[in-house]
């Protein structure tokens, strides 16, 4: 993207200050010696509207927050991992009841087809 580009899209000061330091290295022969810089949003909590473009708020200009993070917070989960590993743990103990409940039904089985044998000797 050719920093000429920029001014068409609404990005932040920080992004257009950081275009115009370079402007003289957008070219084909010096665009390799443009300096890479990372952006955390993490380093301006509360500020993200600084930071990113209007496609990335929502309607009520917040910034907007995973879905499996809103669903976790929803079900009472401090974080994603924490809701994950509930919803494995629950899942394991439900093919373990599956099981036994398998297992219970097997030894009935075992049972009427012995007392059958008996009545049929």
């Amino acid at each position: 993207m050719s920093f000429s580009k920029i001014d068409t899209v609404p990005f932040p000061e920080i992004f257009k200050q950081w275009a115009e330091e370079d402007k003289e290295l957008d070219n084909d022969e010096n665009r390799h010696k443009i300096k890479h810089r990372i952006l955390k949003v993490e380093d301006y909590k509360g500020r993200e509207h600084l930071v990113c473009i209007p496609s990335q708020l929502d309607a009520e200009g917040k910034y907007r927050r995973p879905k499996k993070l809103i669903e976790a917070e929803r079900r009472g989960f401090k974080s994603v991992m924490e809701m994950i590993e509930a919803d494995k743990k629950k899942e394991e103990d439900k093919t373990t009841q599956e099981t036994n409940d398998l297992k219970r039904q097997v030894t009935e089985l075992k049972a009427m087809v012995g007392t059958l044998l008996n009545k049929i000797v």
